[in-house]
Order: C-alpha cells, then sequence, then structure tokens
C-alpha cells in the first residue's frame, strides 16, 4: 500500500478511540445533550489530572496491564506520542509473558490511535482491524466506523476532491439519507424509486449505532475533528433535526473542514428552508447570528475551563479526583462558576436553539 503523508488539517479530521481506566465509566454516564455534543461542552480531564498521573505511574519500575494504558493515555493528553508508543512496547511485553485478551485488544486499540492521531495510517489501520478482529463490540461497536473514518481520510489524501464528495459515511458506502452537495442540501430520493449513483451506497445505515459511533469519537477521541462535525450534521439531516445540523456544519468549519465552502452552502439551504417555512406558518426558526454563535461556544469554553480550574485545584489539594462523588462534585463546580446547571433531559441542558427549530425534547 502507498505510503501516505499527512497534513495537520487530515489528521485533525479523524479521532478514533483512546481506552483507560476513565474510558468504561465515562461511556456508562452516556453521551452529552445533542446540543452540548455540538458547541463543545463536556467535561475533559485538566493537563494537571495526566501529569498527575504521569507523576505518579512513571515513576513505578513495574507496571499492571492497565496502568500501562492509563499511563499511556496521559501521555498522548499530554502530547508525548512517543512515550505513549514507548509505554505500548512494555505493555506488549507483558502481554508476552502473560496473555490477556481484553488487554491485548486494548494493547491494539490504543496503539492505532496513538497511529492516527501522528497520521501512521498504514499502521494504525492494521492495529484497529486487529483490535477489532479480536473484540467487535468493543465501544459499543465504535471502531469500525473509526476504521471507516480513517479509510476515508487516507483516501482523501490522494484525491482530495473527495472532501467535498463524500462524508466519511457515504464514502464507506452507507446509505444516508441527506447530502450537501455543491446544490445545497439535498434528500435521498422516495424509498420506492431507484438510487441514483450519487445515492449509490449499498450498505443500510443502522441511524442510531452511526451517531452513538460519530459522538463517541468526538467525546471520547481526544480529538474533535471537523469531519466527525461534518457526518454528525448529515446524521442531523436525516432525521430533519435542521437547527442541530446547522450548528453541527457551523463547528465542522470552526475546526477547519477542507470543504467548508460546500459546508456554507449547506448551511443557507437550511436557512432558506426556514425562511420558506416563516412565510407559511409566520413564524419559525432564524439562523443564529454571530454574536449567538460566538456566545454559545463562549460559554462552553468556560464551562470546560471551570471545570479544568476546579479539577487542578483539587489535585493540589491532594483530594481523589477518580470516583463518581467527586466528578460530581467538579460537574457542580464548573456549573456553580459559569451559572450552568442541568434543566433536566433532552436536548440540552442550556438547548434553547435546538428546541428553538421545532425539535422536541428528547427526540436525539
Amino acid at each position: 500500500m502507498k505510503s501516505l503523508l499527512v497534513t495537520a488539517v487530515a489528521v485533525a479530521s479523524m479521532a478514533p478511540c483512546l481506552w483507560d481506566s476513565d474510558t468504561l465509566d465515562t461511556e456508562l454516564r452516556g453521551l452529552p445533550e445533542a446540543f452540548d455534543l455540538v458547541v463543545g461542552k463536556w467535561h475533559r480531564h485538566s493537563e494537571a489530572y495526566y501529569r498527575d498521573r504521569v507523576e505518579r505511574l512513571g515513576a513505578q519500575a513495574e507496571l499492571s496491564l492497565a496502568e500501562c494504558d492509563d499511563l499511556a493515555v496521559a501521555y498522548e493528553h499530554l502530547g508525548r506520542r512517543d512515550d505513549a508508543v514507548a509505554v505500548m512496547a512494555r505493555k506488549a511485553d507483558l502481554l508476552a509473558a502473560a496473555p490477556d485478551a481484553e488487554h491485548q485488544y486494548r494493547y491494539h486499540a490504543n496503539l492505532g490511535t496513538f497511529y492516527a492521531h501522528t497520521g501512521r495510517f498504514e499502521q494504525a489501520l492494521g492495529e484497529l482491524r486487529t483490535a477489532v478482529a479480536l473484540n467487535p463490540d468493543a465501544h459499543f461497536g465504535r471502531e469500525n466506523f473509526q476504521i471507516e473514518l480513517l479509510e476515508f481520510v487516507a483516501s482523501a489524501k490522494v484525491d482530495p476532491q473527495l472532501w467535498s464528495r463524500f462524508s466519511f459515511l457515504r464514502h464507506a458506502g452507507y446509505r444516508v439519507r441527506a447530502h450537501l452537495g455543491v446544490d445545497g442540501l439535498r434528500y435521498a430520493p422516495d424509498a420506492s424509486r431507484d438510487w441514483s449513483a450519487d445515492w449509490s451506497g449499498a450498505r443500510e445505515l443502522d441511524w442510531d449505532k452511526a451517531y452513538k459511533a460519530v459522538a463517541g469519537m468526538l467525546r471520547f477521541g481526544g480529538r474533535e475533528g471537523p469531519e466527525l462535525y461534518r457526518s454528525l450534521a448529515e446524521l442531523f439531516l436525516a432525521k430533519q433535526h435542521l437547527n442541530l445540523a446547522w450548528w453541527a456544519l457551523e463547528r465542522a468549519i470552526e475546526r477547519g473542514h477542507r470543504a467548508a465552502d460546500l459546508l456554507r452552502a449547506g448551511q443557507r439551504s437550511i436557512e432558506r428552508h426556514w425562511t420558506e417555512a416563516r412565510k407559511i406558518q409566520r413564524t419559525g426558526p432564524v439562523a443564529p447570528t454571530r454574536a449567538q454563535v460566538e456566545d454559545a461556544r463562549a460559554r462552553a469554553d468556560a464551562w470546560v475551563a471551570a471545570f479544568q480550574q476546579a479539577e487542578a485545584a483539587a489535585i493540589r489539594r491532594g483530594d481523589d479526583v477518580q470516583g463518581d462523588l467527586a466528578l460530581k462534585a467538579l460537574l457542580q463546580a464548573a456549573d456553580a462558576a459559569t451559572g450552568e446547571g442541568d434543566e433536566g433531559p433532552g436536548v440540552s441542558s442550556r438547548g434553547a436553539w435546538a428546541l428553538g427549530a421545532g425539535l422536541a425534547a428528547g427526540a436525539i
């Protein structure tokens, strides 16, 4: 296979998932609400959290298999990727001496992710395919989508026009019933009609599974890739969740998507739909202003910063920040510091924009 060199933009377009001792607990708490996911309002551990982990585990002469994962992922979050790969070599030695099926999977999953984040696609795909073969249902089946994302980004390096022609889901052959084309937003033909070449995906898409995969890669991947936001927008569009789609497109553009002009055309299509709807209904959603977009993003960033500041302060005090009660206290501290709060289940704790688009609470 031809060796592929990857630009920073291409690497940022994908975000395979990491696995450490925090992963399962966090996954069991569920994904952020839809609007919070789009604007980036969910907790990420602070640098202090990962530095503390490196200081504790890096000084140990011997590590358990789980501690290898914790240390390697901490290095990854601190940008010390060579150190992360070196820890995986130590884990490989431990596994050779005492095989463990679950940790063999985690070894390949983490190593593949480290390789992916450096653009070493051939090696990343090999490791991730091995991980999936060992444990097809890990991460709730998400790693199959990770592989398809990497295959798309690799292909787009060879043919950059792919960025505008496909999302990674459509490139993988799924029938995604919404498409952002050069002429704006289009929906798939009626199911009773033949699919044209442009809609020739042979694989039926399980929307719920795809949403959990794309949202999970954003939440757990360690990077917020623009291609993931574009694909998230297509998934929202397929369900006619236009306002969430508009915001997801905005986030993809903000993150530097290579097909930004096309995504802007998609936003304009949504805005035209709203304009036509208001003519008939005399009321309805309007596109957020630039000030409103910036305010929503600033609120999300401020909340994340408040969480990380509270966590760093707790670590300096010597507090244990690992358990559920500790996390709950840190989340409450972030809410109190920013005036945010949990207003109950739904699209978002601060989801006025999503609800204003006519999306019923709890629809996602």
